[in-house]
């Protein structure tokens, strides 16, 4: 493949992980500003959780166009096999996420009388150490599709 196919694979790999980050927060802003959920007057991580989504697109992105140029030039590996470690990789990582609010549930539960607002720096460490974690999680189930780590390589 060409190098403007490259770029243009990872912008696609790009958008479709900051759509598939970003569609909850918006509901919940959605939902929020609609006032079927309460007051969001206090959602001060709405422009962070933008800010990471933006990020963490970003970097999926630089990695499947560097997974495509290692795969031109890797015998025995197929033109499709990063895309099929995208899929693999995307699919653990939102499964690995959906443990984050469980963890965080359960740790807020065992005091549940205690305000919320004490408890912040558990929830920001839980949510940014939870989501640090997913992504370790996909990128090795990306990885072991792959048999080898094209980040390592010089292309």
């Amino acid at each position: 493949m060409k190098q403007r196919t490259h770029v243009l694979a990872g912008v696609a790999a790009g958008i479709g992980v900051f759509l598939i980050e970003i569609w909850p927060v918006a509901l919940v802003w959605w939902a929020g500003a609609s006032g079927s959920v309460g007051d969001f007057s206090e959602l001060r991580l709405f422009g962070v959780s933008l800010i990471y989504s933006a990020v963490v697109a970003a970097g999926s992105g630089f990695i499947m166009m560097r997974a495509l140029r290692w795969a031109d030039h890797t015998p025995g590996v197929g033109r499709f096999d990063p895309w099929g470690a995208y899929a693999i990789a995307i699919g653990v990582y939102n499964l690995a996420l959906t443990a984050v609010p469980a963890i965080m549930y359960g740790l807020l539960l065992i005091d549940e009388n205690k305000a919320l607002r004490d408890r912040e720096l558990l929830v920001y460490g839980i949510w940014f150490s939870g989501n640090l974690t997913a992504i370790a999680i996909a990128l090795l189930a990306g990885r072991a599709l792959l048999g080898q780590s094209p980040l390592r390589a010089d292309y």
